[in-house]
């Protein structure tokens, strides 16, 4: 059971890197958006560059959202909060299309937690109650 426990930590660790990563493409994202905001003031292809302003700007958003989410479920999966497991396996569901780190990252989650160890890890324990 110790091994999980060690595994369930790494797999926390790994959700926070990822995250992190992912925050930092969304801000580079919104940098480029900046970067195309800027040329669209200018006389020339004031559409497209307001068009690339705006796909860019909404990626970097969708990108910290998702980096926000891999961190709080870093978070929680070493804690044991019984939504950080299903949570983390929804992730693993995404993250299988991010090649390479993502696929690993999901491959890794889903065995640490759909085996048995991994399961019992997050249930909820009942506080023990005296005999009526």
């Amino acid at each position: 059971m110790t091994r999980t426990l060690l595994h369930i930590d790494l797999l926390g660790r790994l959700h926070v890197v990822a995250g992190w990563l992912a925050l930092l493409a969304a801000i580079s994202l919104a940098f480029l958006g900046i970067g195309a905001f800027s040329l669209a003031g200018r006389a020339g292809p004031e559409v497209a560059a307001s068009l690339a302003a705006a796909i860019f700007f909404g990626c970097a958003a969708l990108g910290a959202v998702w980096g926000g989410v891999l961190i709080g479920v870093g978070w929680a999966l070493p804690q044991h909060q019984p939504w950080a497991r299903p949570a983390a396996l929804v992730l693993a569901i995404v993250n299988v299309f991010v090649i390479p780190f993502g696929t690993a990252l999901a491959a890794y989650a889903c065995w640490v937690l759909l085996q048995e160890h991994g399961k019992r890890a997050f249930e909820r324990r009942q506080p023990d109650r005296p005999p009526v």
